[in-house]
C-alpha cells in the first residue's frame, strides 16, 4: 500500500508540473499577446505560426528537463548513481536546447517583433523574451536604413545589452546623416550595453557634441526626458 501511495504521489507531482508548464508557455505564447488590433491575414498567419513554434519547442524542452530533474530528486535517497545520471541527462538536454533550439526560437521571436500589432511601448517585448540570441538577427537588420522597425530594433539591442552591436551602433551614432531619432536610440542603447567599445563610441560622440550645438541639444533632451 505504501508503495502504491509513493507511485501515486510521483505521478501526481509530474502531472501537476507538466500541466503548469503547459499553461505557462500557452499563456506566454498566446497570439493575442501580439495582436491587439486586426491585421492582414498574412501577418496574422506569421504571428500564429511563430507562437506555435515557440510554444512547442519551449514546452517539450522544459517538460523533459523538469521531468528528468523530478525523477532525479525522487531517486536520490534510493540510488544516487541513477539520480546523478538523470541530473546529467537533464543538463545535456538543456545544453542541446541552448545550442540548437534557442537560435530557432530567437528567429521566431524576431518574426513576432516584425509582424505584431501592439502599442509602441510593448514593441520590443518579443526581443526581450527571445534574449541575446535575437541580437545577431537584429544586427543584420539595422544596417538597412529602410528597415520599418529600425528604431525599435536599435532600442531592443540596448534593452538586451547585446555587446556585439556596439560597433555598428557607434558608427550609426557618429553618422551625421542619420536622423536625430535613430542617433538618439543608438546613444541610449550604447549607454545600456556598458562595454569598453560602447564607452569608446560614447566618448567620441561626447567630443563631437561639444563642437555641434544641434547634437548637444538632442542629447540634453534625451538625458532630461530619458526618451528613446
Amino acid at each position: 500500500m505504501k508503495k502504491l501511495l509513493e507511485i501515486f504521489f510521483i505521478v501526481l507531482v509530474l502531472l501537476i508540473a507538466n500541466a503548469c508548464l503547459f499553461l505557462f508557455w500557452w499563456i506566454l505564447t498566446e497570439p493575442s499577446n501580439y495582436l491587439w488590433e486586426a491585421v492582414s491575414t498574412e501577418r496574422e498567419y506569421l504571428v500564429m505560426s511563430a507562437c506555435s513554434k515557440i510554444f512547442w519547442t519551449k514546452y517539450y524542452t522544459w517538460t523533459l528537463v523538469c521531468n528528468l530533474l523530478t525523477f532525479s530528486f525522487l531517486f536520490y535517497s534510493h540510488n544516487k548513481v541513477v539520480s546523478l545520471s538523470l541530473t546529467g541527462l537533464a543538463a545535456c538536454v538543456y545544453l542541446i536546447s541552448w545550442l540548437f533550439f534557442d537560435p530557432y526560437v530567437a528567429k521566431n521571436y524576431v518574426i513576432l517583433f516584425e509582424s505584431q500589432e501592439v502599442s509602441p511601448a510593448f514593441l520590443t517585448e518579443p526581443i526581450k523574451q527571445g534574449g541575446t540570441m535575437t541580437g545577431e538577427l537584429l544586427l543584420e537588420r539595422i544596417a538597412d536604413d529602410q528597415y520599418p522597425r529600425r528604431y525599435y530594433a536599435i532600442k531592443a539591442l540596448g534593452e538586451i545589452r547585446y555587446a556585439p552591436a556596439a560597433e555598428r551602433l557607434g558608427k550609426i551614432l557618429l553618422n551625421g546623416k542619420e536622423t536625430e531619432k535613430i542617433r538618439g536610440a543608438c546613444y541610449i542603447a550604447l549607454k545600456s550595453i556598458r562595454s569598453d567599445l560602447s564607452s569608446k563610441y560614447l566618448l567620441l560622440f561626447s567630443q563631437l557634441v561639444l563642437k555641434n550645438e544641434k547634437d548637444r541639444q538632442v542629447i540634453q533632451r534625451l538625458e532630461k526626458e530619458n526618451a528613446y
